[in-house]
């Protein structure tokens, strides 16, 4: 598959707003991250169909992009997670992982069925590339409200706005992090708990950084913050009962998928929970990596109550936190 450049024009002016947050730079490159990702998670969806992963395409989109090239310029998901600048952005999850291309890692090996991926089935490959993609969207969200802490520029907070909702469709944003958080909130009958919250607060920091106010703008990050590690402690504990219950259904194959997607989801939230309770860390991984037969009720919700332990670390709220399962 070539992927042929210049495929879209940038309109003028400053991007739509999404009816929260109302940009004052046009970032419409930025939101098109979301669609390259919608793309791979769609040929990743192939396994679906009894299909084999075509990873050769996936790791062509990961690699050039497709959507994001506008001229000359495109914005490469893995160019990006494997900058120098992420040892810099990201210093703890550098030392815990003990690399400087911790974003790339998982991705890549899942593609190729090599090294940690090795034993994984296609369905169990399919859920590291796509959590493994939005992981990256997390980081990258991240680090343009990192970015603006320093120099309280509101048109870096407009990246990371974009990158966090994706494209527009149909005045929705069906293609990145603000979709998963809204899964995220219907699967924990939440509504309204998690993605409007978060780009409220990037609106406060963009208004922070207007107004040249570290103060408020560093208030404000830390909600977006917060609210970003709701999606992703919400997806690792959800996929905790997911395993067991199928585990408990006597299919152990079905099982491993959804380890692999809660270890996924886990991974982006990993660093924080580890730095704060390392036996925390220990005793969630060792849940998502066991035989499924070796799941129980009981090391589940063990599970639960050491992540639950991080809350703090996490920036969660008290009514973020799952302690019980249906």
């Amino acid at each position: 598959m070539a992927i042929p450049a210049g495929l879209a024009a940038q309109t003028s002016g400053p991007t739509k707003s999404d009816g929260i947050y109302t940009p004052t730079t046009n970032r419409e490159a930025y939101q098109k991250i979301s669609t390259d990702f919608q793309e791979i998670a769609a040929l990743t969806n192939l396994v679906n169909e009894g299909k084999p992963l075509p990873a050769a395409e996936i790791l062509l989109l990961y690699e050039a992009g497709k959507h994001t090239r506008i001229g000359t310029s495109s914005k490469s998901m893995r160019v990006w997670a494997r900058e120098g600048a992420r040892t810099t952005d990201f210093p703890d999850a550098v030392a815990f992982y003990k690399s400087g291309t911790f974003l790339d890692t998982e991705i890549i090996d899942a593609i190729a069925k090599a090294r940690t991926a090795e034993q994984y089935t296609d369905a169990q490959r399919r859920q590291a590339i796509q959590k493994g993609i939005q992981r990256i969207l997390y980081h990258w969200t991240r680090h343009y409200l990192q970015r603006a802490s320093t120099e309280l520029n509101p048109g870096l907070v407009d990246e990371a706005w974009a990158i966090y909702v994706g494209e527009e469709r149909d005045g929705k944003y069906p293609n990145s992090l603000a979709a998963t958080a809204q899964s995220r909130e219907a699967n924990f009958n939440r509504p309204g708990s998690i993605d409007t919250p978060l780009r409220q607060a990037m609106s406060r920091a963009q208004q922070a950084a207007a107004n040249k106010d570290k103060t408020a703008y560093d208030a404000a990050a830390a909600d977006a913050h917060s609210r970003l590690n709701a999606v992703f402690y919400l997806g690792a504990v959800r996929y905790l009962n997911e395993a067991l219950k199928s585990a408990q259904a006597g299919n152990a194959d079905a099982a491993g998928v959804p380890q692999v997607e809660g270890y996924s989801y886990y991974l982006s939230i990993q660093p924080e929970v580890a730095k704060a309770d390392a036996a925390a860390d220990r005793a969630i991984v060792e849940y998502y990596k066991s035989p499924p037969a070796a799941l129980t009720a009981e090391r589940r919700d063990a599970a639960l109550a050491a992540m639950n332990r991080t809350a703090s670390a996490l920036r969660l709220q008290q009514v973020d936190l799952v302690t019980a399962f249906q």
